[in-house]
């Protein structure tokens, strides 16, 4: 999934708290790609910042940055699946099934791939889950591109679809996303061991790309079809500790 610059930043300001922390405009910057010049990221900085998506505080002197309401908004229209994060479920599974011809196959390919960014997941090609209420979005999205009368949206109660964290972990990938996750957080722990700044700049970057490309694939579900010792929230936390500059 392509992340615009601009949105990487908006998601490194909405991983903190929902925006609630305040980032040094420094350690914000390891959000970007490793090739990107700091002047592209002060011009970018201050073009967000003129855009209304985030709010500039000085804190000690120096320059913070913090989620706006207008980029809360921005970034939870790029990508819908953030508005299901913290959900409690109700039991039930949405699904949507959808037979769009092979003459079709770049809206087919659109609408598998907005549904992802909704937090659905593949249960069989043509038939996706959600283990969330039906967006707004998801109607005006299928009526745009002339899907309505080529897609259903469904519920089942979750005792007709087996065991729920089973198939949460199956359609999800969940035991993937796991291993990454711990796999960043053992990285965080050896990041002492890099003296040289520059070296110790690239390394964290990476290890941000990493995260992002986990984040912004997971379907942030509710905590009871996750397994007890789902490790997402706690590498959010090393992540945090790790760019966050005070509160």
């Amino acid at each position: 999934m392509k992340i615009y610059i601009r949105d990487r930043i908006l998601w490194g300001l909405q991983i903190g708290g929902e925006g609630a922390r305040a980032y040094n405009l420094n350690k914000l910057w390891l959000w970007t790609p490793i090739k990107y010049s700091r002047k592209r990221y002060r011009g970018l900085m201050a073009r967000i910042e003129r855009e209304g998506l985030v709010q500039r505080v000085i804190i000690d002197g120096l320059v913070n940055y913090r989620l706006a309401q207008k980029g809360k908004q921005k970034i939870n229209q790029s990508f819908p699946v953030l508005n299901n994060k913290n959900e409690a479920w109700d039991g039930f599974w949405r699904l949507v099934i959808f037979d769009v011809a092979e003459a079709e196959r770049q809206k087919r390919d659109e609408l598998r791939r907005e549904l992802v960014k909704m937090g659905f997941g593949r249960l069989q090609n043509s038939i996706y889950i959600s283990a969330f209420e039906f967006q707004p979005q998801l109607n005006t999205y299928l009526e745009t591109q002339g899907l309505t009368s080529k897609a259903m949206l469904l519920e089942a109660k979750q005792k007709y679809l087996g065991d729920p964290v089973k198939l949460a972990a199956k359609v999800w990938q969940i035991e993937a996303l796991s291993k990454g996750y711990q796999e960043i957080m053992k990285k965080l722990t050896t990041r002492f061991g890099i003296k040289e700044s520059a070296r110790r700049e690239e390394w964290f970057k990476k290890i941000y790309e990493d995260y992002l490309k986990l984040a912004v694939t997971e379907p942030w579900l509710p905590k009871n079809l996750l397994p007890q010792d789902w490790p997402g929230e706690k590498a959010k936390n090393y992540i945090l500790r790790s760019g966050v500059i005070r509160e």
